[in-house]
């Protein structure tokens, strides 16, 4: 935050951003369609009750919670805070070596573990801008303003390994609930290694609603139904549904600057490789309705699975 996107003209491949967010806090976001908030129905079990040799393990957390939905997408609001790293302000905390100390074995993440109505924290590096970031998830803005009003958010800006804090609020879009949620951690819940594992890609995008072109979006409301899973929309976030390795992408908007972002989390390097080498990930900067795209690639950080899918979804 603090400088501008790196820009690309259309019909030219993503390029790796350098820059940092506005760390503006978004206004209140455009109003979305109208959707339905039904839980799709589960297939009918029609295995045998196990007999008394049977040794397949007992359903899991995620085998039971209720899958997101266009309502839950419609409530939930996204947090994205920047940390920018100095190794010279704290003798306990001299590199990120020291840093993923603290925050797994040194149990830092578990003062996130029960924030009132947080679905996740991914805590993340980008080694390019020298970045800890904190990626969450809140069930609704009720949750969000009253964490942001705590002294736990607050204290960021005193802790003396980060020279410099930034945070942007941003609207979860319509459509999501196509998107996330989907390959299985390997563990239930998720463990150390799991986390460690995944990695994060952020894609920053910057709209250009004047192109005048039939079709194209012309303001926010247009994307927004765009989005929007069936029959209210066309249901875009569906394509990254199938993506093998992915757990989940959040599309979400900043009204305040015209951006739209995903915040996609792969289970394993291999996974996020071969998105980023597709032709599904090489092409979306070219519609011209998209004035930019400017992306980073982050490491999920150890202590991360302590703050990973909390509570549940349409509670």
């Amino acid at each position: 935050m603090g400088g501008s996107a790196t820009k690309q003209s259309p019909k030219k491949s993503p390029k790796e951003d350098g820059k940092s967010e506005s760390g503006q806090t978004s206004k209140a976001p455009p109003k979305k369609e109208e959707q339905s908030g039904q839980i799709p129905p589960t297939a009918t079990d029609t295995k045998a009750a196990p007999t008394a040799t049977d040794t397949k393990a007992a359903p899991t957390a995620t085998d039971t919670k209720a899958a997101p939905t266009a309502a839950d997408m419609q409530a939930a609001k996204l947090l994205y805070v920047e940390l920018q790293c100095d190794w010279t302000g704290n003798p306990d905390v001299k590199n990120i070596g020291d840093m993923k100390a603290m925050l797994g074995d040194g149990d830092a993440t578990a003062m996130w573990s029960g924030i009132e109505g947080l679905r996740h924290k991914y805590f993340t590096y980008n080694e390019k801008k020298d970045i800890v970031c904190g990626v969450y998830v809140f069930y609704s803005q009720d949750a969000l303003e009253k964490y942001m009003a705590s002294d736990l958010f607050k204290s960021h800006e005193s802790f003396p390994h980060f020279s410099k804090v930034t945070a942007q609020v941003l609207d979860v879009m319509p459509g999501t609930e196509l998107s996330i949620e989907k390959t299985d951690w390997k563990h239930t819940p998720a463990t150390r290694e799991d986390v460690c594992q995944a990695r994060m890609l952020v894609v920053d995008i910057t709209m250009k609603y004047d192109t005048g072109v039939e079709g194209l979006p012309t303001c926010a409301a247009d994307l927004y139904g765009f989005m929007a899973a069936p029959p209210a929309g066309m249901g875009y976030p569906g394509k990254f549904g199938e993506l093998a390795g992915l757990r989940g992408k959040y599309f979400a908007y900043d009204d305040t600057i015209g951006h739209c972002y995903g915040f996609y989390t792969f289970v394993d390097q291999k996974s996020i490789d071969e998105y980023m080498a597709s032709d599904l990930f090489k092409t979306q900067g070219e519609p011209p309705h998209i004035e930019a795209l400017a992306y980073r690639t982050h490491e999920v950080l150890p202590g991360t699975e302590r703050s990973l899918d909390l509570g549940t979804w349409g509670a």
